[in-house]
């Protein structure tokens, strides 16, 4: 392992890194609740007001430029009407840019160039190691997924609509699969060439002690996942910040573990490629292929017999239509009902925070029949006298009609 490092180069590092999380960002998960802002958090709203993509639940657990989050709202132009693959470019260029300046000394042949040559070795075994890596952190990530808690919550949501803004709607896996590659090699490449190859070593000979430069260039990992300014926005944007440092401090561990294990920087290279392709690819097949399945069920014929004629004939088939696309958007196992943890995750995106005791209590109201689910006719008839989710869960916590 390389133990030496100009003061000089890893101060110029440090600067670039702070100056691109200045401007955009560098690394992060990506999402706007773990910059300390929301695209979307709609407060108890009815339901024909909420966007057809906020039910869905998947992790958020990349290392990206944060540039993704201030310009998530930059949508593919035409993206509607184009037919062939829909990525948003002008997202995945200023990625490139950011990874690459702050891996410039990879590129340019300076010291990560030769941090890398000398400290990275691909070899098979590096490989099947970097997987091993990546799976544990995927087992991580599918634990974060089906969390309750509203700030991991946030981030699950938040997550959810960068990617749909990156790819769009529609499922197109090889597309995907070729830019999640990309954007996933690249962020290893040059931020474990950076905090662990160069970093790493330059705190541990400053301070003379390498536990002290683990943790600290761990710590500085995770920090700088954070932009700054978002932290001004509030209380709920420093919790959600303080989640993502938290998080970005397992990954770090991690990866650090990998490398001090192995000797071998190319490992936590690998995984940490492979790691943040997977949530980019796999939270767009989720998202997608969840979106499809609401679409499919609200299409389904009405029969004239049942609930949904009933509230079709009272409020509309705009009413229906939105009701049923809701709740099957929030059916994240589909099938055909609503668990209380289902439901309580899909009210977050209402923006109403109900406790357990409180989401008991909401799904007994709306579980007519006490089954222990709620199905789309309960649902309806839970929702459809008020017209609003809001009105109608206030309504069951304070016993009203």
């Amino acid at each position: 392992m390389m133990t030496l490092m100009n003061q000089g180069t890893l101060f110029i590092t440090l600067l670039v890194t702070m100056a691109m999380l200045h401007h955009g960002g560098v690394m992060s998960f990506t999402t706007p609740s773990q910059i300390g802002g929301r695209v979307f958090h709609p407060q108890q709203r009815a339901p024909s007001d909420i966007p057809k993509t906020v039910f869905c639940n998947s992790a958020s657990k990349m290392s990206i430029a944060n540039t993704f989050c201030t310009n998530l709202l930059a949508t593919p132009k035409d993206s509607q009407e184009r037919s062939g693959p829909v990525v948003n470019w002008s997202l995945v260029r200023q990625t490139v840019l950011n990874q690459g300046l702050v891996g410039w000394t990879i590129w340019t042949g300076g010291y990560g160039a030769a941090v890398l040559a000398q400290d990275a070795d691909f070899t098979t075994s590096a490989a099947l190691l970097g997987v091993a890596g990546a799976l544990l952190l995927i087992s991580v990530s599918r634990l974060v997924e089906t969390a309750e808690t509203p700030t991991v919550a946030d981030l699950n949501l938040s997550t959810n609509m960068l990617v749909l803004r990156l790819f769009g709607d529609k499922p197109q896996p090889f597309t995907a699969f070729a830019v999640s590659s990309l954007l996933g090699s690249l962020t290893g490449l040059a931020e474990e060439t950076t905090f662990r190859g160069e970093v790493l070593p330059q705190l541990a000979n400053q301070f003379q002690s390498l536990p002290v430069g683990i943790a600290l260039s761990t710590l500085l990992f995770a920090v700088l996942h954070v932009n700054p300014l978002g932290l001004l926005k509030g209380r709920q944007a420093a919790l959600d910040a303080a989640v993502l440092v938290a998080y970005q401090l397992v990954t770090g561990s991690v990866f650090c573990g990998l490398f001090l294990l192995t000797h071998n920087l190319a490992v936590p290279i690998i995984s940490h490629a492979i790691f943040d392709g997977y949530v980019f690819l796999g939270t767009h097949l989720v998202v997608t292929t969840q979106m499809e399945y609401a679409q499919n069920q609200a299409l389904m014929p009405v029969a004239a017999d049942r609930v949904e004629a009933k509230w079709r004939r009272e409020r509309g088939d705009e009413f229906l239509m939105e009701c049923k696309e809701t709740f099957y958007l929030a059916d994240s196992n589909r099938d055909g009902v609503l668990s209380r943890q289902e439901l309580r995750i899909a009210l977050y995106s209402y923006g109403i925070r109900l406790t357990p005791d409180e989401s008991e209590t909401v799904a007994r109201t709306a579980d007519a029949d006490d089954s222990g689910t709620i199905d789309f006719p309960e649902f309806l008839e839970f929702v459809g006298p008020t017209g609003s989710a809001g009105k109608a869960i206030k309504s069951s916590l304070l016993g009203t009609t």
